[in-house]
């Protein structure tokens, strides 16, 4: 029956209506996707843990490390009672710390055995590292990241009977030999090893790289010779050479692809053709007691990208058979490729050209000897060539630089870009495309040599492709691509042969589950369950299909293609009527059939399209179908979900217009005939006009309706244009449609809902007609039809619909809402709503607005009744968020409200100390990240701070300064000394201290208001000895503040304002009382003149400040300086001076320089030197050093600070250098090693925290 496609809630036999407080567009999360074909399971990528993926998913294919792993017991682990804690206890009462990395690891692997979804988190086992958020997104090498993991896996099984598990699978060992050729002894040394790095450069193949390992022996001569012992540690010629003398079961071999260029200073990746086998004798390399020495390729880790970035994933055979193997099509073939490279030539050739006089175009047999030129540069390397060191290496072999032919050829790169049938070019490197096809060629001809038999054999070898959260199925021909792609093998595993399980067994699902701890897998079968539970939720959810469903006998036809209500009268829907839930995923012929058993067998049913206006428009009807497997949502219905029922007798007259085609358009008219508005009052300004109508056809009809009838000559000379009445300054105001464009459609010339359209004879379309025909543009008149859901009443739920004018009231629409749901409520208690998912949706309607005004969307025309005070045409309702309040503090307030009168309103509410202002408000808007700015217009209307209906206000910490204001923070200088007191010439220590009262300033006030509002706060008193006009503010001197210190100097008080002075909120001056009035000028210098040395303890005895005024002189003159300095020394020493040398101090270096304009370099004239410039930059406090007398030296003006100052920076530097070359020699180190990993800052260092286990 019906019943089964509705809700399950549903208890009687009727449809089930929406609770009305829930939405029919809920959103449900996504729960992560099942596994695929492939039945395995990948890794999630935290940001950049692609490398950790590759090597997590290799451990897991490795049975020899799986299964001791999973063989551990909770006991083994220190899980006494609860695996999910960090720490247990013992028996005895001591706290044994949980093996936390094992732990994780035994989880991850138990989960991508047997959770079933497509990609497991990792995140759980990085906290086990301790690795923080931002460890995860650094680029780091999976080579060094699985000698740290051994090294902490090791280390955590300390103490368990895997103790010993990395060393039995992963190490062996190596024998050095070493035969000094004088006494003929041989020396050894054994090295044990988890993996073996093989250099890749100047080696075609695996077997290359160990031959040059283990089989060529070193010349040690010359530089090189070797110490021997026997020969009384003489340096004698030696041999050298290496052998392994034991396998491990599992061998890892890193390839060495990053190499340092000397030439170049850079880390580059080697990206050349490199081979491995997938079956190996290793027999050669050995020594003679190594017996086992076959083994096989299981894993391939492949890096993509440079030797700085990129991106790690895997090639894994899938030994025990754990998923499902599916042959995948074989790669694309070279010729394929290369018939993809093969882009017409973009190289303009000399018959497209039109060359002047002043061009200097090549000749083809000219750019032919280039390209040649270029291509033997290439042939040279068997690599990729960067195209900086190509055009190098081309402006070396060749007499004619190339900018001579630039502007025929464009820039080298451009040159190479322009011929892609010759170079290919990754990035900024290039290539021969010949070289790489050899290269693709080689290969397929080895991958065609394969034998059938090789092929079904490979049915045995299940290959997967490992790419973070994706599984795919490969071949061995896929592998095999890598031997010369770009996206090339970083790392190799092998295992032996022998190694595998008895009779080759494979394991199975149910072998898993008895290898995984019990305790893991009852506790992965209750998350599969919750999986299975929250897809099957999802999915039902994804499927739900919400259909209106109304009576045929609600509406009227107009115009033959519109469905009206046919009352205005608000109307319930009866039983079994109004919005149902379906699911997508019935079958099309049950429906029909459930349909005709509730509503009668000879019923129709038609689907239908909602309009703009809420009028209905009817689409097909709904129908049984040939083929019986067809779905609602294969439907018409999936994309309108609106039946109309016509129950016998009646039925759908003949003459309604169905069809999406024949939809109608609402489109606004304006006439614009000379006499149209004699005829306003019988015009429709409002028209529904099928969208598959014409727009000669519909000029017909609205000239017919003008003119009352047809004149096909007048005709010819109307015209019509699409209007945009409401862009701003009437730019582009209107569309003129040509006579062509008139036998197209209005959907073809993409006219929508709501647009505008003109009309007249082609002498009157002018710009004066707008006003008018605007006016009766918006005086038009149009049926809505209105959906109205109960909100208030949790019980009677069923929705109301109603058809009204446009220019109806909200609060008439509310009212036949009440009386409609029987609601005894008072109007001015409730609300209307539009009833969507947009942010509009929180947002009440004014009773005062009209129809018309709602902005609804998606021709959405459905509202929702809730309780709440009315708004009054000069309220807005603003919604308060505190950490006071669990829900929103909802607040109706008028308009005219200032933002202080508000503040104080919500501290009432929320019951808040009046006098607490270190909180602020902010507008909270969807389309911000983070909080908006700060409302701080206090004196201001809400209107002005500009908050809207509907605005919503969160309360943060701090307090804020008024608009245009800001807040000072005033510190009290009230010491300063010297370290050590002697040295006078130094930089001052200060000691200040914080106002109390924060100073609050308009951002046009100057300084000087900041003076005096200091002056007025210490009460400082003028001296009397001063003239009655001088201000008090003019003996505060103020100082910028950095690093808790005074600094410099706040010159020009009077002309310079706080915000020119680009002062911000809340920052910093210390302030100074000085013993008499200061005058400071922009220009003017304010110095420290030390003078008369101690001949003890040779530092200076005496100091003072200097003003060095310089409002008429613009320039810090020599001459000027000293005779302000002597005018100054002759009044305090009360003798007369005849010379006297000057110095400056750099106190950064501890460095004096004598002040002596004609030693300077510059063709400038000694009286012209401006001391404010290099190299004396006089500034504020610059110190002054004076001694008597001339021909001084710098050394005269040193004093003991200085000295054991130079010695503390000459320290500083060497300490910098040295960790600089230590650093450099780490970093060449890596280079040459192989390491991959930028080490350029600490934060990138790759790390794994291990508890101690000793114990």
């Amino acid at each position: 029956m019906l019943q089964d496609l509705f809700d399950e809630d549903r208890e009687d036999g009727d449809f089930s209506y929406f609770p009305s407080n829930t939405s029919s567009k809920s959103i449900i999360e996504k729960p992560i996707s099942p596994r695929n074909e492939t039945d395995l399971c990948g890794l999630q990528n935290q940001g950049a843990t692609c490398y950790l993926n590759a090597l997590i998913q290799t451990l897991l294919f490795t049975p020899d490390f799986r299964e001791p792993l999973f063989s551990l017991t909770a006991k083994d682990l220190n899980l006494l009672s609860n695996p999910n804690d960090s720490s247990q206890t013992s028996s005895s009462g001591s706290t044994l710390k949980v093996r936390k990395i094992i732990v994780e690891l035994q989880k991850l692997f138990a989960e991508m055995l047997l959770l079933n979804q497509q990609a497991c988190s990792s995140i759980r086992l990085t906290d086990s590292f301790g690795w923080q958020s931002n460890e995860t997104i650094d680029h780091q090498d999976v080579h060094e990241l699985n000698r740290l993991l051994f090294d902490a896996i090791q280390k955590s099984l300390q103490g368990t009977k895997q103790s010993n598990l990395i060393r039995s699978c992963y190490e062996g060992s190596t024998i050095n030999y070493t035969q000094c050729k004088q006494c003929q002894k041989i020396f050894k040394r054994i090295e044990d090893y988890q993996d073996l790095p093989l250099v890749v450069q100047d080696s075609p193949n695996l077997h290359t790289s160990l031959a040059n390992m283990f089989t060529y022996r070193e010349q040690l001569t010359g530089d090189n010779q070797y110490r021997c012992s026997s020969c009384d540690n003489r340096l004698c010629d030696a041999d050298k050479w290496a052998k392994i003398s034991k396998l491990p079961p599992i061998l890892t071999l890193p390839l060495q692809r990053f190499i340092y260029d000397i030439k170049t200073g850079n880390r580059l990746k080697k990206t050349t053709r490199y081979e491995f086998p997938f079956d190996i004798d290793l027999k050669e390399f050995c020594e003679d007691s190594v017996i086992d020495t076959n083994y096989e390729l299981f894993a391939v880790v492949i890096h993509k990208g440079t030797c700085y970035s990129g991106h790690y994933y895997g090639y894994i055979k899938d030994i025990d058979h754990i998923g499902t193997w599916i042959r995948p099509p074989p790669p694309p073939s070279s010729a394929a490729k290369s018939s993809n490279k093969q882009k017409p030539s973009n190289t303009n050739s000399n018959n497209n050209r039109n060359p002047t006089k002043n061009d200097s175009t090549e000749t083809d047999e000219e750019i032919s000897k280039k390209i040649e030129l270029i291509k033997t540069i290439l042939l040279s390397c068997d690599d990729w060539f960067t195209i900086d060191d190509l055009l190098k290496t081309y402006r070396e072999n060749t007499t004619v630089p190339w900018s001579r032919t630039r502007n025929s050829n464009g820039t080298f790169t451009k040159f190479l870009r322009n011929h892609p049938d010759i170079f290919h070019i990754d990035d900024k490197r290039v290539r021969l495309i010949e070289q790489m096809d050899i290269d693709e060629n080689q290969m397929d001809y080895e991958s065609s040599q394969i034998d059938k038999t090789d092929i079904n054999s490979q049915e045995n070898e299940h290959w997967f492709c490992f790419d973070d959260s994706n599984v795919t199925c490969v071949t061995q021909q896929h592998i095999q691509r890598h031997y010369g792609l770009s996206d090339c093998a970083y790392m190799l595993f092998y295992r032996l042969k022998n190694n595998r399980n008895k009779n080759e067994s494979t394991m199975d699902c149910s072998n898993t589950l008895y290898s995984v701890p019990q305790w893991l897998i009852e506790e992965i079968s209750e998350k599969n369950k919750i999986l299975e539970e929250k897809r099957e939720i999802y999915e039902k959810h994804q499927n739900q299909l919400s259909v209106i469903i109304y009576p045929s006998e609600w509406f009227e036809v107009i115009d033959n293609c519109r469905l009206n209500l046919n009352s205005n009268n608000q109307v319930l829907f009866p039983d079994q009527y109004g919005e149902h839930k379906f699911d997508k995923r019935t079958k099309t012929n049950e429906f029909i059939s459930n349909l005709k058993d509730i509503y009668g067998k000879d019923s129709h049913f038609y689907i239908a399209k909602k309009l703009r206006s809420g009028q209905l428009h009817i689409i097909s009807e709904l129908k049984n179908v040939s083929d019986d497997n067809i779905t609602l949502d294969k439907n018409d219905l999936s994309n309108n979900p609106n039946i109309i029922v016509f129950k016998y007798p009646s039925i759908l007259p003949d003459t309604v217009i169905q069809g999406e085609e024949f939809e109608p358009i609402m489109l606004n008219i304006v006439y614009g005939f000379p006499d149209a508005h004699i005829h306003a009052s019988r015009l429709q300004t409002i028209r529904h006009v099928s969208k598959n109508t014409t727009l000669f056809e519909l000029k017909e009809i609205l000239f017919r309706d003008f003119y009352q009838y047809d004149d096909p000559q007048i005709l010819r000379q109307v015209r019509m244009g699409k209007l945009n009445l409401e862009e701003k300054n009437n730019r582009k105001s209107r569309r003129e449609y040509k006579i062509d464009e008139e036998k197209q459609t209005l959907a073809q010339l993409y006219l929508h809902d709501g647009d505008t359209l003109g009309i007249d004879n082609k002498n009157s379309f002018v710009p004066s007609w707008k006003d008018a025909s605007s006016n009766i543009a918006n005086t038009g008149k149009n049926h809505l039809s209105l959906t109205i859901k109960n909100n208030i009443d949790t019980i009677n739920t069923k929705p109301m619909t109603c058809s009204c004018w446009n220019t109806t009231l909200i609060g008439e629409v509310k009212l036949m809402a009440i009386q409609a749901f029987g609601l005894s409520l008072d109007p001015s208690m409730c609300r209307l709503y539009i009833d969507d998912d947009s942010d509009l949706a929180d947002i009440p309607l004014y009773d005062h607005q009209t129809v018309d005004t709602i902005n609804f969307r998606e021709n959405n025309t459905n509202l929702c009744l809730k309780s709440g005070q009315a708004l009054k045409e000069n309220d807005l309702m603003i919604c308060v968020q505190s950490d006071r309040e669990p829900n929103l503090l909802e607040l109706i307030v008028d308009y005219s409200m200032t933002l202080t009168d508000l503040w104080n309103l919500i501290k009432q509410k929320l019951n808040m100390d009046e006098n607490d202002n270190e909180y602020h408000l902010c507008e909270m808007k969807s389309t911000l990240i983070n909080d908006g700015s700060p409302l701080n217009d206090f004196d201001q209307t809400l209107l002005v701070n500009g908050l809207t209906n509907g605005a919503q206000l969160t309360i943060r910490s701090g307090s804020i300064a008024p608009r245009n204001h800001i807040r000072l923070k005033i510190f009290k200088i009230i010491n300063q000394y010297y370290k050590p007191n002697e040295a006078i010439h130094t930089r001052p220590k200060f000691e200040i201290i914080e106002l109390t009262q924060r100073f609050e300033l308009p951002i046009t006030s100057s300084f000087n208001a900041l003076r005096e509002r200091i002056a007025k706060l210490i009460d400082f008193k003028v001296p009397s000895n001063y003239t009655s006009d001088t201000q008090p503010l003019e003996f505060i001197r103020l100082y910028d503040i950095d690093d808790n210190q005074p600094t410099t100097i706040v010159h020009e008080p009077v002309l310079t304002t706080l915000k020119q002075a680009k002062v911000r909120d809340l920052c910093s001056y210390a302030f100074e009382i000085l013993p008499h009035p200061e005058y400071l000028s922009k220009k003017d210098l304010l110095l420290n003149i030390v003078y008369l040395k101690d001949n003890t303890t040779n530092y200076f005895q005496y100091k003072f400040e200097l003003l060095l005024p310089l409002r008429d002189n613009a320039i810090a003159k020599y001459d000027y300086l000293e005779q302000h300095i002597l005018s100054h020394l002759k009044s305090l020493l009360n003798n007369d001076i005849i010379k006297i040398t000057l110095a400056r101090y750099f106190s950064d270096r501890g460095q004096w320089m004598i002040i002596d304009p004609s030693a300077t370099t510059k063709k400038t004239k000694i009286t012209n030197v401006n001391l404010k410039h290099e190299p004396y930059k006089l500034t504020d406090f610059t110190v002054i050093g004076v001694l008597e007398g001339e021909n001084l030296t710098s050394e005269d003006f040193e004093t003991e600070f200085d000295q054991i100052k130079r010695k503390d920076i000459d320290v500083e530097k060497e300490q910098k250098r040295m960790n600089r070359e230590k650093n450099r020699t780490d970093n060449d180190r890596n280079q040459q090693n192989g390491s991959s990993g930028r080490r350029r800052s600490p934060q990138n260092t790759m790390r794994i925290n291990v508890d101690d286990f000793d114990n």
